[in-house]
């Protein structure tokens, strides 16, 4: 059983997922020459992430959470500030002419509110306010004078 992670400048990796997650993820930051401050996932071909990054310190085994022989690109978690989304960025060069649909996946899931690059945010307006028609007036002028009698 084999998976092959993508990176780099078309670089690639075969590894063994029957192993722990601890010792995947220790393997895929050797190969990549990424430090332990780096977290990193991983995005198969139909552009779902692995979700390393949650089972980083896991001694589960690896081929609980990947299908074997699948291919696999490796991608560079960054967290942001308190406000900031997570993004992520693929550590693979070049995605979007290689993989366009997975560079898309991508994108779309660092901003998980956008629902596309060209996408239009729209103002909402307030409501505007209801004028009554002139039947409407007349009956309240009507009803007001029958008062005052």
């Amino acid at each position: 059983m084999f998976i092959t992670v993508k990176f780099g400048a078309d670089q690639q990796i075969i590894l063994n997922p029957n192993s722990k997650v601890v010792n995947l993820v220790e393997s895929l930051r050797e190969k990549c020459q990424c430090g332990p401050e780096v977290s990193l996932d991983l995005l198969d071909e139909s552009g779902n992430l692995v979700n390393l990054s949650d089972l980083e310190g896991s001694q589960d085994i690896a081929s609980n959470y990947m299908r074997e022989r699948q291919c696999y690109v490796l991608v560079k978690i960054i967290r942001g500030d308190g406000s900031e989304p997570v993004r992520y960025e693929s550590m693979l060069e070049n995605l979007w002419k290689r993989h366009p649909e997975l560079a898309e996946r991508l994108q779309k899931l660092s901003r998980p509110n956008m629902r596309g690059r060209n996408t239009v945010i729209k103002k909402s307006r307030p409501p505007k306010e209801t004028i009554p028609s002139t039947s409407t007036k007349s009956r309240a002028v009507s009803q007001q004078k029958s008062r005052l009698s």
